[in-house]
């Protein structure tokens, strides 16, 4: 970490004087590019997230112009939310020198997005979600997996107007689920599905995986 050293030298381009004279040295903070990224709270005000999120959603309805879809709009929140799982995979990497984010087996990764991923988003304390896999009910369909949170904080804030009651805001971190395992080589499709009745608070986020995954991890395991 460079720590940059403000004030006057002493005559003769020595050093300034000790503490109390006219050229003391002073410190200022690292920039933030210069902090190591194994160190730091990384904690965010929740007011603070929620109000640049209500803005983000606003932001993906209406530009670059109005989405009439509900589609639409979660499609914008998912690929923003793609590009952020990227970037957060890359930085958990680099915390970690690769432990777990190269991990190879699909079920071993997903138990990590599920743990050191949904951490690393939402804090220690934030309820670790369950992991379900949902089996095929077919022999031509493939299995699903669903990680279900509770206490979703994206969406604690948002509401939905009355043409878009459907509407899901967690469609942002099904993007960051999205990333995270492209990132890793396990391409998928994530959606998420908010609860309804006893299972309302709960938001589902379905994972399927690409055929192409599904053979590489089954012939992995041979």
């Amino acid at each position: 970490v460079s720590v940059l050293n403000w004030g006057g030298r002493g005559r003769g381009g020595g050093r300034g004087r000790e503490k109390g004279g006219s050229g003391a040295m002073q410190q200022r903070a690292p920039h933030i590019l210069d902090r190591p990224t194994s160190k730091g709270k990384g904690d965010v005000s929740h007011s603070a997230f929620a109000f640049l999120f209500s803005e983000i959603v606003q932001y993906t309805r209406l530009n670059p112009t109005p989405a009439k879809a509900l589609s639409t709009w979660e499609g914008r929140l998912h690929k923003i939310g793609h590009s952020v799982g990227l970037r957060t995979l890359d930085l958990i990497a680099a915390r970690t020198r690769g432990v777990d984010s190269r991990e190879t087996d699909l079920i071993r990764f997903l138990t990590f997005v599920q743990t050191t991923v949904w951490k690393t988003l939402f804090g220690e304390k934030h309820p670790e979600p369950r992991l379900v896999k949902v089996s095929a009910g077919a022999p031509q369909q493939s299995d699903v997996f669903l990680i279900i949170d509770t206490g979703s904080r994206v969406s604690q804030f948002i509401s939905n107007p009355p043409e878009y009651e459907n509407f899901s805001s967690d469609a942002y971190v099904a993007g960051i689920v999205a990333g995270v395992l492209e990132g890793a080589e396990f391409p998928a499709e994530v959606t998420a599905h908010n609860g309804e009745g006893e299972t309302a608070g709960e938001t589902s986020y379905q994972i399927e995986f690409k055929k192409h995954v599904l053979a590489r991890n089954d012939q992995l395991a041979k």
